[in-house]
């Protein structure tokens, strides 16, 4: 498979995100990525940062694909906040489109589960 097509497959909905390898084995697919993007914003104040502290990785399940659990293994960058006045001293940037904070999720596969639960409450399924 080519670069393109696995990032087409796992990370479509994250311009910042880059696929790195993937490991396939007979229960689980794990897509090894990482955050491509120089800045981000800290969640407290709003003010952009290029300081990194320091990074470590996230696992993400995603959506199964062909009775395979899929896992994302994605680097993620711990950056210092530039302003003096917030109360975060440092904050780790967020994928869009595939994280969100403390999630051990993605955010495609959150969604689905979400809809799952309205159209189970309903009666649906």
């Amino acid at each position: 498979m080519t670069d393109d097509l696995l990032q087409d497959l796992w990370l479509h909905r994250s311009a910042d995100v880059a696929v790195n390898t993937l490991t396939i084995r007979a229960d689980r697919v794990t897509v090894h990525a990482a955050t491509t993007g120089g800045e981000a914003g800290c969640p407290s104040c709003g003010t952009v940062s290029t300081r990194v502290h320091s990074s470590y990785v996230r696992r993400l399940d995603d959506s199964a694909a062909g009775r395979r659990r899929v896992v994302v293994e994605l680097r993620v960058r711990r950056f210092r906040c530039r302003e003096q006045a917030c109360p975060r001293a440092t904050f780790v940037e967020q994928a869009a489109g595939l994280t969100f904070r403390h999630g051990r999720r993605s955010q495609g596969l959150q969604t689905a589960l979400q809809q799952l639960a309205r159209m189970a409450s309903r009666g649906v399924v």
